[in-house]
């Protein structure tokens, strides 16, 4: 009796439990399906321009570098870069050396040719000289003269033209020879950008073609240029063809010796499938972007043709109209429901 008892208390016990648990398993809440907050772009059917892109250093539409021409030691510099200088200008003082240095002896000679030809002018208006021994006197004081100014000018450094000093290669106190560059100068009227560019790309470049460059300190700040000359041959020791550039109206910002980089239209590509370059994602070498489609996120391969300024041109399986996403794309996987940001 007691053993029967036992048995339906264990079946009652059992019953209870299965029923607990199938009441647990039926109000259990439903997992929700992740929906991902993105940010989207329109796809974009425009004309699009392929830019190629090199570096290089501004250049004055006159640029010299002067070298010194005598062994002494420098004993001025009067002058700073980026300071604006004028024609005969003073850059640089150099010391003119013991009375034995070839400045000293040129100008005893010129001050003695000088005085001679002062005294002989009085004697050729008294008649006192012959009009030959007048023109004799006169002779050796212009070529005393120009002798010592080519002295002098190798002892005073002088700006050859109107301009600005671009660099200065020495300091006070500094040894000079012969060779040695002292000072630069360049003439900022007009710029010029001197490129190396490679022969697989040189033959996309024509003269006349737009060229773009932007202050490296503003970026708002562009100057607008053009192709004007390329080597017809490749410089034998780079394999590289010289591109050189103008720029007839320098806009304030750019200087001779800055290095900018130029931006070159080559050719448009019409009707191009533009989006966001930020829309891009490059993954195992190849480029792919998200469209939304039915609120969910697709992955579409793409082939970059060009990019320029925060776009890019692409091409696949995408049409215009569609929407892209630019800011949520890394967290996504393909077929993720997706809410786009303002929705």
């Amino acid at each position: 009796m007691i053993y029967r008892f036992v048995i339906v208390v264990l079946m009652a016990g059992a019953i209870l439990i299965g029923c607990s648990e199938s009441d647990q398993e039926n109000t259990a809440p439903e997992k929700k399906a992740v929906v991902v907050t993105v940010k989207t772009e329109t796809v974009k059917e425009i004309d699009f321009p392929v830019i190629m892109r090199f570096g290089g250093n501004l250049r004055g539409d006159r640029q010299t570098t002067i070298p010194a021409r005598v062994t002494t030691t420098v004993t001025e510099i009067p002058v700073k870069i980026g300071q604006s200088v004028k024609t005969g200008e003073m850059l640089v003082r150099l010391d003119p050396g013991g009375v034995q240095s070839q400045y000293r002896q040129a100008d005893a000679v010129f001050r003695n040719a000088e005085k001679q030809w002062n005294k002989m002018k009085t004697l050729f208006e008294a008649g006192a000289i012959s009009e030959m021994q007048m023109d004799g006197a006169e002779t050796e004081y212009e070529v005393a003269k120009a002798n010592f100014g080519s002295a002098r000018k190798s002892i005073e450094i002088e700006a050859p033209f109107d301009g600005i000093v671009t660099d200065i290669h020495v300091r006070l106190g500094d040894e000079v020879a012969p060779g040695r560059p002292v000072v630069a100068v360049a003439n900022v009227g007009s710029l010029r950008l001197l490129l190396d560019i490679a022969a697989s790309q040189v033959g996309k470049l024509k003269d006349g073609q737009t060229v773009l460059v932007t202050s490296p300190t503003d970026s708002s700040v562009v100057m607008h240029g053009t192709v004007f000359s390329i080597a017809d041959a490749a410089n034998s020791a780079t394999r590289s063809f010289e591109v050189e550039c103008h720029f007839p109206s320098p806009m304030k910002g750019f200087a001779p010796g800055m290095y900018v980089t130029a931006e070159i239209e080559t050719e448009m590509i019409a009707s191009a499938m533009v989006v966001p370059s930020e829309a891009l994602l490059y993954r195992s070498g190849k480029t792919m972007l998200y469209l939304v489609k039915d609120n969910k996120a697709v992955l579409t391969d793409v082939l970059e043709l060009a990019s320029a300024h925060g776009m890019s041109a692409v091409e696949g399986e995408i049409e215009s109209g569609q929407k892209v996403v630019v800011v949520g794309h890394k967290n996504l996987t393909p077929g993720t429901a997706v809410r786009e940001v303002g929705q």
